[in-house]
């Protein structure tokens, strides 16, 4: 399902977007406000694509009550089998064989009736603040809502999440929001599912709300005003997730990956 209360010619932003600003502008800047044309190329990556791989099987097994470990299976090798083809560079292709094993698992362990959804990957996007004086339209998936009013996000991440952290993220914040304008009451719960471990926690984005919603108009003020693009200073980060490392610092040294 796709809600589009866009408004024309205001700019449309999206959590991601916010979230790679205020990580590191310059990645900001090659991603998103370069012209497309003259974009660099931002790599592929393996463990990207377990996550985009297990939201599919998802969707389809509540869907279409497809197999879920044969759907995950047939996106994982048809992008790879794209990807080689059209010879993009993939950042932790080593993990391929693991990944797939990762996916799996979760898969055979998901307690698939802990959850009755009533949306499944639902696109959105609307004027924010709001319609009457809107500054950007917001654009976002929203991975699963329950029918008792949680908001549903499912993480293949290794490592769970910071609560406080949590707490703030834009994507999280936003999805309270959206689901305040789609619906017109506030959602029970917006949920981080942790899917390698089956623990959910619980994003308290309603604390503070007003405040959350008034610092994200700030960021989002910053980035589209943004005339300068500071990069990050250079850390792990940098080195192991970044497709831009060598427009920043140069030559990428060799680091092991580590992704488990």
């Amino acid at each position: 399902m796709e809600i589009n209360q866009a408004i024309p010619n205001l700019p449309t932003v999206s959590a991601s977007k916010i979230k790679v600003y205020k990580t590191c502008a310059r990645q900001y800047k090659y991603k998103y406000a370069v012209p497309y044309k003259d974009r660099p190329a931002d790599d592929k990556n393996v463990a990207a694509l377990l996550g985009t791989a297990l939201h599919k099987a998802i969707e389809l097994y509540y869907k279409e009550n497809a197999n879920p470990s044969q759907v995950f299976q047939n996106v994982m090798d048809d992008t790879i089998t794209e990807w080689e083809k059209k010879k993009l560079k993939i950042n932790a292709a080593g993990y391929y064989t693991t990944a797939l094993s990762v996916g799996k698992k979760i898969l055979r362990e998901f307690d698939w009736k802990q959850y009755n959804p009533i949306e499944l990957e639902l696109a959105f996007t609307l004027p924010f603040p709001n319609a009457q004086n809107p500054l950007v339209n917001v654009t976002g998936y929203i991975d699963m809502l329950d029918m008792d009013g949680r908001v549903i996000d499912h993480k293949s991440a290794s490592q769970a999440p910071v609560q406080d952290e949590l707490n703030h993220d834009p994507q999280f914040v936003l999805y309270a929001w959206a689901y305040e304008q789609m619906y017109g009451v506030k959602p029970y719960k917006v949920i981080w599912n942790h899917l390698r471990t089956a623990k959910q926690y619980e994003a308290d984005v309603q604390h503070n709300y007003s405040d959350k919603i008034a610092q994200l108009t700030e960021d989002m003020i910053a980035m589209l005003d943004a005339k300068h693009f500071g990069r990050r200073k250079m850390d792990k980060v940098c080195k192991t997730e970044c497709s831009f490392y060598t427009l920043c610092y140069g030559d990428k040294p060799k680091v092991v990956e580590e992704h488990e």
